[in-house]
């Protein structure tokens, strides 16, 4: 009984070691590793937040070498604020930016330019609330519609007449 269970245990050592064994690497020879280029951060144009109202602020950030950065345009904005670096690696140069009063809900585009490149982000306006919209309930109908009361003693004024109809379901020929 003792030879059989130190027979399974080596049966199942050896079970588990070959895989490794079979996955395992010659040490002897030197790695090999590839080093790809590093791509290159720039441009970008990030918007913040990507989605806003009319007649309210958003931050513009444009990822630019310093001395690079052309303008920054959009027809839904009015005014756009002096980029300044807000971090350095990579350089990101931000800046407010005001949306018009009177911005209609729709995608716009903001256009940037770095060096010879043209970037382009989009904004979403969404609809705001206007000052003179009123989100109070009428209090009563219009008189147009009228009431239909049921007959005294009854849940509904009309009396249904045969049986329901179900329709055919899936198995209907």
């Amino acid at each position: 009984m003792i030879r059989c269970r130190s027979a399974l245990v080596v049966a199942c050592g050896v079970a588990l070691a070959a895989p490794a064994v079979a996955y395992a690497q010659d040490v002897s020879a030197p790695p090999t590793t590839t080093t790809s280029r590093k791509t290159d951060p720039y441009p970008f144009l990030g918007l913040s937040p990507q989605q806003s109202t009319a007649d309210e602020e958003i931050l513009v950030s444009v990822g630019c070498p310093v001395g690079e950065l052309g303008e920054v345009k959009s027809m839904v904005l009015d005014r756009v604020g002096e980029f300044s670096v807000t971090n350095e690696t990579p350089v990101i140069q931000g800046a407010v930016a005001h949306i018009d009063a009177k911005a209609r809900p729709a995608f716009y585009a903001i256009t940037a330019t770095c060096g010879k490149t043209t970037i382009t982000a989009n904004l979403q306006i969404l609809p705001g609330k206007t000052p003179t919209s009123s989100n109070k309930p009428t209090s009563r109908p219009p008189s147009s519609v009228s009431v239909v009361k049921p007959a005294s003693g009854r849940q509904v004024s009309k009396i249904p007449v045969g049986a329901p109809q179900t329709g055919g379901g899936g198995t209907a020929h």
